[in-house]
């Protein structure tokens, strides 16, 4: 019942901080050690967005991570979105990235630093003289964690900038990413995490919420 009751109140945390062009995303992550220093992660996402009114996007991933040493991090995924675009139809999208992320830690916080290759191509949609397809993107965050003392609660923040790689009008980072939120520990294998996203531009390939209030749940086996 406790945790029944804390799924509830985050819940009721969303429509309350509602706003013009709000965006909201739920998802459920299953993750398992396959073998040592291996683990394998299936997430499912939903999000909509203009306050609850409209279906953005549900997607796939299935992920497959390394864990070299207790610094450092690498892996890679394949994503299948199903995106809802404002001004056109249904869209699908097939989307596989890599990754290196280094961390460090520091009493009780923990620093991280992550690169990630991206490749996303739209499906039906032609290259331009100002589109590319697929859309190369270089993706670098850095976050920070705190561990509180005797506490279920890991809040968390991050900025992740975006840089071009195929922008056929010239390369450039085009966008960053802020986010803030907090993960709540159920037990070992049970956790929450509930988070505010601030992203500075989006374009006419994405929906027009900048901002965005997160729920997910993850599972370990």
């Amino acid at each position: 019942m406790r945790y029944i009751t804390i799924i509830i109140l985050l819940l009721s945390v969303l429509p309350l901080t509602a706003q013009d062009n709000l965006e909201n995303s739920f998802s459920i992550e299953l993750s398992k050690k396959i073998f040592p220093k291996f683990t394998i992660a299936l997430e499912e996402d939903f999000r909509l967005r203009d306050n609850f009114q409209e279906i953005d996007r549900f997607s796939t991933t299935l992920e497959i991570s390394y864990r070299a040493c207790n610094h450092l991090k690498a892996g890679g995924a394949y994503n299948l979105i199903n995106y809802n675009h404002p001004s056109k139809d249904w869209e699908t999208r097939h989307r596989y990235y890599f990754y290196l992320t280094g961390s460090y830690k520091l009493r009780r916080f923990t620093f991280s630093l992550r690169e990630r290759f991206q490749s996303t191509y739209r499906v039906h949609v032609k290259e331009t003289a100002k589109r590319a397809n697929p859309k190369l993107y270089l993706r670098s965050r850095l976050k920070v964690e705190y561990d509180i003392r005797r506490s279920a609660f890991e809040p968390f923040a991050s900025v992740e900038w975006y840089n071009t790689l195929n922008n056929p009008q010239g390369n450039s980072m085009d966008r960053l990413k802020y986010i803030i939120g907090s993960s709540y520990k159920l037990n070992k294998k049970h956790a929450l995490q509930l988070y505010y996203r601030y992203v500075n531009f989006t374009d006419d390939d994405e929906s027009n919420g900048k901002q965005m209030l997160g729920l997910g749940y993850t599972r370990k086996f």
